[in-house]
């Protein structure tokens, strides 16, 4: 069984042993569950996933088990490092405490480091119900494996971080932006159909995932290590346990050393020319022509009005990479080169998130019968009008790209004059 078979054989255990929302994500004639494709796929490939929806939809512990299962550790270790959000957490209950007999006899700080830093996966639980002043406690940590306090710093592999939020209420407060936009995608946690409702009512067995005595093995050796070498500790754990898995599970689950090729492999995905043009296009259509500072106040009367620099705000560099990876390794298990086709079909749940949405588009779509949120439907259905743009540009982008390269300024100005369109303007800068 080579690494794709063992992927998606992991996919149909979270999805029929451990998750059992419904498939609301398209790629050309394949559908798939977002929240498990994707929470797998993040898992692999070291990325950032907001998990959004109710109270008791199975955002966290849906997270914990794709967590348990990929990077193969007991469950009850990932759960012993989720870190809870809310409004009185602090440094010390996330990362690390002084050594208080140390302190006492020695004078000296000496910092012991919780467990949470060397689980192979961070997972926050309700990171909306920290207040935006300590959301910045896990910035670093989020996006570079920086793990620093009180003047001690440790410096960690990245690794992937799966946090959950609440839809609004009086105890949650709005993510700030550098924050959310160090998550690469958002999904939902789905509705489930009534033939899987009986499930969810019987109880998951999710015994397959756990070992309390190892996972208590794990906890002890790891404080006692307390440095980086016990990042080391926990990888070697995850060999042995994955043959366990295996055992219980009956077909070989992924190592460690597997899960690394994997992202190696995706890395090596091709982005194919029509993805990257799609993409140059879209992002420069975005970009508000009157002013650097997006104001959906100026688009009414706008000569720009119908593209979408009026329907969503400017999205960072950040967000792009996210596209283009997610869309690669979304190529990876379709066993294809990554085009127009997953790059599409991933934007959406990269952007929805991290970039504002004009209310009047989102209000257009509320009436809507769908089975995702209004943000992401009104997303989706800008995408498609880019895309149906594209179709009618594409020639002319290909001649302007090839007159850039050529240094044909007089053919980029024609080409220029006969479209106007943000993209064409923007080369002509160059």
């Amino acid at each position: 069984m080579d690494s794709r078979e063992k992927v998606l054989k992991l996919y149909t255990t979270v999805t029929t042993k451990m998750y059992f929302g419904e498939d609301s994500f398209f790629s050309g004639k394949e559908s798939y569950n977002p929240l498990a494709l994707f929470g797998i796929i993040s898992a692999i490939i070291n990325r950032n996933v907001l998990v959004f929806g109710d109270y008791g939809s199975g955002k966290t512990t849906s997270c914990e088990r794709i967590a348990s299962l990929l990077r193969c550790v007991p469950l009850e270790f990932v759960q012993a490092a989720t870190i809870h959000g809310h409004p009185e957490q602090t440094e010390e209950k996330i990362k690390a405490t002084l050594d208080l007999g140390a302190l006492e006899k020695e004078g000296r700080e000496i910092v012991k480091w919780r467990i949470t830093p060397f689980c192979p996966v961070t997972i926050v639980d309700e990171i909306n119900r920290l207040p935006a002043g300590k959301q910045n406690l896990i910035l670093n940590e989020v996006d570079r494996g920086i793990w620093s306090y009180r003047g001690s710093t440790l410096f960690l592999k990245k690794k992937p971080l799966f946090a959950t939020v609440n839809y609004g209420d009086e105890g949650t407060s709005k993510l700030i932006p550098p924050l959310s936009d160090r998550f690469d995608l958002a999904v939902e946690t789905g509705r489930i159909n009534a033939v899987m409702r009986r499930k969810v009512r019987a109880g998951i067995d999710d015994s397959f995932l756990r070992d309390r005595e190892l996972a208590e093995e794990m906890v002890e050796t790891v404080l006692e290590i307390n440095s980086r070498e016990a990042e080391d500790y926990v990888r070697e754990v995850a060999e042995s346990f994955a043959e366990k898995l295996s055992e219980r599970l009956n077909f070989e689950v992924l190592t460690p050393d597997e899960v690394d090729e994997v992202g190696r492999e995706i890395e090596e995905v091709e982005l194919l020319p029509e993805a990257e043009m799609f993409l140059d296009y879209f992002s420069q259509e975005v970009y508000c022509q009157m002013s650097t500072r997006k104001e959906f106040s100026r688009c009414e009367g706008c000569h720009y009005s119908t593209f979408a620099c009026s329907d969503i705000g400017v999205f960072s560099g950040r967000a792009e990479n996210s596209v283009v990876t997610i869309a690669k390794a979304l190529a990876w298990l379709e066993g294809e080169d990554c085009g127009l086709q997953q790059v599409k079909a991933v934007l959406p749940y990269c952007l929805w998130h991290r970039c504002r949405l004009n209310p009047g588009r989102v209000v257009e779509v509320r009436d809507v019968e769908k089975n995702e949120c209004d943000e992401i439907h009104a997303l989706k259905e800008v995408i498609d009008e880019v895309h149906r743009r594209w179709e009618e540009h594409r020639d002319f982008q290909v001649i302007a790209y090839k007159a850039l390269l050529e240094g044909n300024r007089e053919l980029l100005e024609e080409v220029c004059e006969k479209v106007s369109h943000p993209l064409f303007r923007s080369l002509l800068g160059w």
